[in-house]
């Protein structure tokens, strides 16, 4: 029998396991699917979807049969002095106290109102716009998402290359020092080496804070702290041409597909149908009418009791015809032909907006392959340069200030190397909602590049 509290070899060993693991990385398709269900922004657009829609019922309930009930009862008082006359009487007073009850129900069935035809026809265009509109809104999850990991990657290859070069100008600074002591070097070899890592250092502090930022705003969307983040492998990132490899074409698809210019087309035709429900107010209307109500009551005097119990019941047509309004109705259809027509100007500006995006992506994939195959040339080169430069110095042939120029010239080349990466990811992840085609399919894609820590 084991004692509580104490552990086995066997335990201990599986409990150093678990305290040494590394926690679990967290990746792109992960964070996407948490933002999905967690991300206030795109909670807030689906409850306003829920709560727009409703204008689809609602122009639908005033086609409907409007059935109403109304009842009362009162305890009624009457007063006063009645004199008889035919014959010649003497006057008495009056003093009635009765009780009355009424009840009352009532259907009304529009037949013929086509302002209320048209309301509805813009309402149904109302929701395809509210709908589409929820489309872009889930779209923009995903690229949020992508955009802000990727700019946290981006911050980390920023500021590791900075570190990386602030060790270099620290080990040449040290080198630079030996060297003087021995007198083999001078006093501006110090000088230019000290200045270039206070420089590093300076901007190692710099990129720090904005890595903390990118981190915090990736964190908003999800809602709660992050694990290390899974990195970019190069080695797994395939740099491909947008496919087709034709703008035009990818600007005829997103005319198509795109949730934005979707919704503005709906808006549009809810505009223009809002014109036909406005015009239509000058129309005649047909009601179908029906009723059915009962009355009781009981009054009583100085030597009488008088009782009533009535019932009846009326159903027909009701028409009605607007013959002046003061011109109001007037009024209301050159407010809505206004609106249309901003309507049409927003789905242009939409549409030309669109255009540049899609021509921004687009450009930013097909060049981005270039530019990460030149950079990684010019990466290659330069360390090599570095390491002649290096070499020439020991041979007497180079300088301290060569060598410094050098470790620039090869922190600049892989950091524009990373930034050429990052920008391509951030240009395919646009293009591809711009097309609506940023679904969690692709969000795997781009996870597929990625290894954890």
């Amino acid at each position: 029998m084991k004692l509580r509290g104490h552990l086995t070899p066997v335990a201990l060993v599986v409990s150093a396991l678990i305290i040494s693991a590394p926690a679990r990385a967290d990746d792109l398709l992960g964070l996407y699917r948490e933002a999905v269900q967690a991300d206030a922004t795109w909670l807030a657009a689906q409850a306003a979807n829920r709560a727009q829609r409703e204008v689809g019922p609602q122009a639908l309930a005033r086609l409907l049969p409007d059935v109403s009930f109304s009842g009362t009862a009162f305890k009624n008082k009457a007063d006063g002095e009645n004199k008889y006359t035919d014959p010649p009487g003497t006057p008495y007073d009056v003093d009635n106290k009765y009780n009355s009850h009424e009840y009352r129900l009532g259907l009304r069935q529009p037949v013929f109102r086509p302002a209320l035809i048209m309301a509805y026809q813009q309402a149904q265009a109302q929701v395809q716009s509210i709908d589409a509109t929820l489309d872009a809104a889930e779209q923009e999850v995903g690229t949020r998402v992508g955009e802000a990991y990727f700019k946290v990657l981006q911050a980390e290859s920023e500021l590791e290359v900075t570190k990386a070069q602030r060790d270099a100008y620290l080990t040449q600074l040290d080198y630079a020092q030996k060297a003087f002591q021995h007198g083999a070097g001078t006093r501006t070899d110090i000088d230019e080496a000290r200045s270039q890592l206070d420089l590093a250092a300076a901007q190692t502090i710099q990129l720090q804070y904005q890595l903390n930022y990118q981190r915090d705003a990736l964190q908003a969307i999800v809602g709660r702290p992050l694990t290390p983040l899974a990195r970019l492998s190069p080695e797994l990132m395939r740099l491909e041409a947008p496919t087709p490899n034709d703008f035009n074409a990818w600007v005829k698809m997103a005319e198509e597909v795109n949730p934005e210019l979707i919704a503005a087309r709906a808006a549009v035709d809810a505009a223009e149908r809002k014109i036909k429900a406005e015009l239509s107010g000058h129309l005649p209307t047909v009601d179908f009418v029906a009723q059915r109500s009962k009355a009781k009551g009981t009054s009583s005097g100085p030597d009488y009791t008088y009782e009533t119990d009535q019932k009846s019941t009326l159903y027909g047509v009701q028409f009605d015809l607007p013959i002046f309004s003061g011109g109001g109705q007037m009024s209301a259809v050159r407010q809505a032909g206004a609106e249309r027509d901003k309507a049409l100007q927003q789905m242009e500006a939409t549409r030309r907006d669109i255009g540049l995006r899609i021509r921004k992506a687009f450009d930013g994939v097909a060049q981005g392959v270039n530019w990460v195959h030149a950079y990684e040339q010019a990466v290659r080169s330069a360390e090599q340069a570095l390491l002649s430069t290096r070499k020439g110095f020991i041979a007497g042939t180079r300088t301290t200030l060569d060598i410094l120029t050098a470790e620039q010239n090869l922190a600049t080349a892989r950091r524009d190397l990373n930034k050429g990466r990052f920008e391509y990811l951030l240009s395919k992840l646009q293009l591809m909602a711009l097309v609506g085609k940023l679904d969690e399919g692709e969000i795997g894609r781009f996870n597929g590049w990625l290894v954890a820590r």
